[in-house]
């Protein structure tokens, strides 16, 4: 699925802080010495580059700041907080979603207002756009009077259970892109250049060698002030898709971006499960790591469950299944009329299970397994292992009941409080791992669940690993 990222923004309904709110330090510190000089007789001090992480990281702070620093910079009247959408024509009907398409212009002011970037890097890392010589040109461009082509924005309830929004001045819309969020990227990095100009590069949000590229159509815009105030003017066309929900905005982002790169399925499915995240992240106290959030350079926290996992451990739960992947639930979700959580069931059973294995188990077996960082997140460090343990837990509570999964849990943590070295057994586990040579993926997942089932079911007192990985390869020792 190739996708560009989207993000979502509240305007009509009720107030709230928005991303956007504390602007970082780095924004409008060249405001009061805009030139940068330093006091008479002392030289300014040599600084190093900052790493490439940083200066994106910085530049998306910049641009999640921008609307309130340019308010305090004077540029309020060009700043109208975003209204109800108007169209410019009679929408259109899309008999594929039975959604509606409608087209807008309003001020480049009011569009990075109503679809702002934020921290939802939903469908691809994020560019360096500032040394991708195609967003460089695109961002000379515009700065040089260039039109963009029309982006495509999706209205979505922020209150419905079914996201619908009907009519485009319902209170409660959330706006996100569909195709053009690089676009809306690029047109902040322009305002932020032709605003702040080389503090920018003092700052250390810009390269030297980018901002060189940028220096004469900057200049040729005009005095900072004016020619910041006329691109925020500068009107920006778009299409506007309501009457969908989450399925009808996926097909869109499929349908519009077959030519990107490919989004990776743990984002496909942070987006397409959303509310069954929410709902884990609300009742279960779980801390998340998502995917969509991910900057370049960034390394996973391994003490947090992945988005996507949590999803799949969901359904692993529910169907007590260990061959649950990625790929058939993203393509589950597409093809299917209604949406995940109405196929939970009982879902505190659900929200009960994991609230105490990413909390209670998951922190014991760190502490047990604290100088052995490969064993240590072996619940949260990788997907397989948690999703097929979750289906073992779905097994005793399907085929018995939760008070009997509460037991198995009660003994797999006293298995844990053991005083001995290794009390899961997971040195033995890595050796398991070894004698598997031929359908990988699927046999790991069953030595897991078939694993923790005997030990569950009390079949065996210890996890007996290389005794499951013999009777699924026929190789003994």
């Amino acid at each position: 699925m190739n996708i560009e990222r989207t993000r979502t923004t509240t305007i009509n309904g009720t107030p709230g802080a928005q991303p956007w709110a504390q602007p970082p330090a780095t924004v409008g510190a060249h405001l009061k010495n805009p030139e940068g000089k330093m006091p008479r007789g002392r030289k300014p001090k040599a600084t190093k580059p900052p790493t490439k992480p940083v200066r994106i990281e910085r530049l998306r702070s910049a641009i999640m700041g921008l609307v309130p620093v340019l308010m305090e910079g004077g540029f309020s009247p060009y700043l109208k907080p975003p209204g109800a959408i108007h169209t410019i024509a009679p929408p259109l009907t899309d008999p594929k979603t039975d959604g509606m398409i409608g087209h807008v212009e309003e001020p480049l002011g009011t569009y990075i207002q109503r679809v702002g970037i934020a921290e939802n890097y939903q469908q691809r890392p994020p560019f360096d756009h500032l040394t991708d010589s195609i967003y460089r040109r695109l961002v000379r461009d515009f700065i040089a009077g260039a039109t963009m082509p029309e982006a495509k924005v999706a209205a979505l309830s922020a209150n419905a259970p079914n996201k619908m929004v009907y009519e485009l001045n319902e209170p409660g819309i959330s706006f996100s892109i569909i195709d053009g969020l690089q676009r809306l990227y690029c047109f902040c990095i322009a305002i932020l250049l032709i605003w702040r100009r080389d503090a920018l590069v003092q700052d250390g949000i810009v390269p030297k060698e980018a901002w060189d590229y940028f220096s004469d159509v900057v200049e040729k815009a005009g005095a900072p002030q004016t020619a910041t105030a006329d691109i925020l003017q500068r009107t920006v066309r778009y299409e506007i898709f309501y009457s969908i929900g989450l399925k009808g905005l996926l097909h869109y982002m499929v349908t519009f971006n077959t030519g990107q790169r490919r989004m990776s399925l743990p984002v496909q499915l942070e987006i397409m499960q959303k509310p069954l995240i929410d709902e884990l992240k609300q009742k279960a106290k779980i801390s998340v790591w998502h995917e969509m959030l991910k900057m370049p350079g960034m390394a996973k926290n391994k003490e947090l469950f992945a988005a996507a996992d949590l999803v799949l451990a969901t359904k692993a739960f529910i169907t007590n299944s260990a061959q649950v992947t990625a790929s058939s639930e993203a393509e589950l979700f597409l093809n299917q009329d209604q949406g995940f959580l109405e196929n939970v069931g009982e879902i505190t059973d659900v929200v009960d299970t994991l609230a105490r294995v990413t909390t209670e188990i998951q922190s014991k077996t760190m502490q047990v397994y604290a100088d052995d960082p490969s064993q240590r997140f072996i619940l949260s460090g990788g997907g397989t292992f948690f999703i097929s343990f979750m289906a073992a837990c779905g097994y005793i509570r399907n085929r018995n009941n939760q008070k009997m999964l509460e037991g198995a849990l009660d003994k797999l943590m006293a298995k844990l409080s053991e005083q001995r070295e290794d009390p899961l057994g997971l040195d033995d586990y890595q050796r398991a791992l070894g004698t598997i040579t031929s359908s990988r993926g699927k046999a790991i997942r069953r030595l897991v669940y078939d694993t923790f089932l005997r030990f569950f079911s009390g079949v065996t007192t210890e996890l007996e690993w290389m005794d499951t990985a013999s009777q699924i390869t026929g190789v003994t020792d």
